[in-house]
């Protein structure tokens, strides 16, 4: 019998813009199509709120996980405003296979001067082939996608506010970009994007 084995992932950017607008980009579906390249969200900033992204099926498929893309989705368990958010319970839903998780997402933000340094963890609990080359997809996918919510925020509008309501837009996260048969890592990390575009 196998046992479980813990991959997480994490990863740091410091954005010129105040704590509450990089949280905010999490949330806003405008914000997550542009710099998630999401497909549509339904995110709810508080407690127990649903967290769920969506991405389009990437056009090629990986060797162990087939096509990428897909949807993410937990709950959120604590949002603290201009500072951190945990979704947990969260699941990587790819457009083939059976789901990977449970997995948490934590985000956290510190002020640095005129910046804020955000900081993405994300963890989970599993075994086999389908995790090791998810979380080899999804470490080269949050770099690529934090350096992306950094050009958003850095050029982007005044302040990015979060709809309190669910709202039905666009999730996983430039996965080809970065995992195309031709580039993708030994080890690469899964969708989520995911978190890693997927």
């Amino acid at each position: 019998m196998s046992t479980s084995e813990e991959f997480s992932t994490t990863h740091e950017e410091l954005i010129t813009a105040a704590p509450d607008r990089v949280l905010a980009a999490f949330f806003d579906p405008a914000a997550l199509s542009t710099w998630w390249l999401t497909t549509r969200s339904v995110t709810v900033a508080q407690p127990l709120g649903v967290y769920a992204v969506e991405w389009e099926p990437t056009p090629f498929r990986d060797e162990v996980l087939g096509p990428l893309g897909g949807a993410f989705h937990g709950t959120v368990m604590e949002h603290r405003p201009e500072r951190e958010f945990f979704v947990a319970d969260a699941y990587w839903l790819p457009p083939e296979g059976p789901p990977l998780g449970p997995m948490a997402l934590e985000v956290t933000c510190q002020i640095e001067g005129p910046a804020t340094r955000v900081q993405v963890r994300q963890s989970g609990h599993g075994t086999g082939d389908r995790w090791e080359r998810y979380y080899g997809v999804i470490r080269p996918g949050w770099v690529t996608s934090l350096r992306a919510l950094k050009s958003y925020l850095e050029a982007g509008p005044e302040r990015v506010a979060p709809d309190t309501r669910a709202t039905d837009k666009k999730p996983m996260a430039r996965i080809p970009e970065i995992s195309t048969p031709a580039r993708a890592p030994g080890h690469a990390r899964a969708p989520g994007r995911a978190r890693r575009r997927s």
